[in-house]
């Protein structure tokens, strides 16, 4: 685990970013970049005591960052309303970033398996080596970003010799940002929301909880590498959205109509986890408990006892 050394984590205010910055803020110097248009956010890591920096994607000239010795880049636009924003954001930024740090001792990229191609198998285990050119239906312009952002930091990770992990994220929840599936399973039952399943079958997925995140980003940047270190980053379980929908009703007394069409609501594949295991260890969290856990306290009372 990380002790003693300077971090800067960007997107620091998201979902996936935050409870890194604020559970290694105990042992090391962290500094929190993000735009912070939500100055509350920005508030609330400065009352922790922890460092914060504007930064914004895309820009070129990034020398006002602080010296660091590791970065964990999360930041991401991951809505642009262009291909040219997409690109100038997601991959021209992720660039200009490693070139500002170009002396750290290693840098971390958070991709996402959305690169990965869609397999028409709903139970296909999806490898590191698996056909990429994905899509994402919510966002047309963020999956062919986060893999255009893969070619530039491969290329950076040999060119400036900088030892670089890209992680290939799945489905990530828990209490910070807006909490992911779970979360967002709960709000629809509540707005009377229906869940649309492939009419081949159920969305399976690994979840993977915000606490595992933090722990299985220290262990893989201890094999940060060059060629960079290419590994799937999710939870060692294999769950359907389905078989979440039925354990949160269980737990909530809440209910989910669930509809068939050619797409589902959400689009999710299994990663293999045989990699990210045998470098940084299993995960912790179990999803049932993972998921009680977040409810109960996104949500008090909405769990019944």
């Amino acid at each position: 685990m990380l002790k003693n050394q300077r971090v800067l984590v960007t997107g620091a205010t998201g979902q996936v970013a935050r409870p890194i910055v604020e559970q290694l803020d105990s042992s090391n110097e962290v500094w929190a970049a993000a735009r912070f248009s939500d100055a509350k956010a920005k508030a609330e890591l400065e009352a922790r005591g922890i460092n914060t920096v504007r930064f914004t994607m895309g820009e070129a000239d990034l020398s006002y960052l602080p010296d660091v010795d590791y970065v964990i880049h999360c930041a991401v636009n991951v809505a642009p309303d262009t291909t040219d924003q997409a690109l100038t954001d997601n991959a021209e930024g992720t660039g200009f970033l490693m070139k500002r740090y170009r002396d750290a001792r290693a840098f971390f990229h958070m991709s996402s398996d959305s690169v990965y191609r869609d397999n028409p198998d709903p139970k296909a285990v999806i490898d590191e080596a698996s056909t990429l050119g994905g899509y994402s239906t919510y966002a047309p312009h963020y999956a062919m970003s986060k893999l255009a952002a893969e070619g530039v930091v491969r290329y950076l990770a040999r060119d400036l010799q900088l030892p670089t992990v890209i992680a290939r994220l799945d489905v990530a929840y828990g209490l910070c940002g807006h909490g992911g599936v779970p979360t967002a399973l709960l709000q629809m039952m509540r707005a009377g929301m229906a869940y649309t399943r492939k009419s081949n079958g159920e969305s399976y997925c690994c979840p993977i909880h915000e606490d595992d995140i933090v722990r299985q980003v220290q262990g893989l940047l201890e094999h940060a590498s060059v060629p960079a270190l290419v590994v799937n980053l999710g939870g060692d379980e294999v769950v359907s959205v389905e078989e979440m929908i039925r354990f949160i009703e269980s737990l909530t007394g809440q209910t989910m109509t669930i509809e068939e069409a050619d797409l589902a609501t959400w689009q999710m594949k299994i990663v293999d986890a045989t990699r990210r295991k045998a470098l940084a260890g299993p995960c912790t969290v179990s999803w049932q408990e993972g998921i009680r856990s977040v409810l109960e306290q996104r949500f008090p009372g909405s769990v019944r006892q």
